[in-house]
């Protein structure tokens, strides 16, 4: 499970010329841009910076999803909520966005209950206000104090490989 925003892409998979295994959920509505898969590929096959700038994406992608499966085995759920959060903003690039708890609860992976008492936990720290779907971070220092390691450790990849 991962995000992507503005500065990724989705069906990176196909690149090798196979076919994408897994569905996509678009969280927010938004603007994106469709590339025919197989004019991808062919400007692919000639190595330049398109496909270096994809292929350290690919490998960005990679790693979030490692750390990601680590994350959710090894820290508790506030953390995670904390992050994901934190993710969302960061693909949003904006601090007010609409998300359900049943969705937050889908990708946390438990239950919606759960997700009401992290949410509420945030927002009692003064991380975030959260009422009927809409979310705002309230501040972003919270929101980080509030997240396991794990963020720091994916956006500092992001910084390092991707420059952004």
């Amino acid at each position: 499970m991962g995000l992507i925003g503005a500065d990724g892409m989705a069906g990176i998979a196909v690149l090798p010329g196979t076919f994408m295994t897994y569905d996509g959920i678009v969280q927010v509505a938004g603007t994106a841009l469709k590339v025919d898969a197989e004019a991808m590929i062919r400007e692919l096959r000639h190595p330049g910076p398109a496909h270096e700038l994809l292929g350290r994406y690919a490998w960005v992608l990679l790693g979030d999803s490692i750390q990601i499966a680590a994350c959710n085995n090894f820290h508790a759920v506030g953390k995670r909520c904390a992050r994901w959060l934190l993710m969302i903003r960061d693909v949003m690039e904006r601090d007010d966005f609409s998300i359900t708890q049943d969705r937050l609860a889908q990708m946390l992976g438990v239950r919606r209950a759960t997700v009401t008492k992290a949410a509420r936990t945030l927002q009692l720290a003064g991380a975030i206000d959260y009422k009927h779907g809409h979310l705002t971070v309230r501040t972003r220092r919270g929101l980080e104090a509030a997240s396991c390691e794990c963020y720091r450790v994916m956006r500092e990849t992001h910084q390092r490989v991707l420059g952004s």
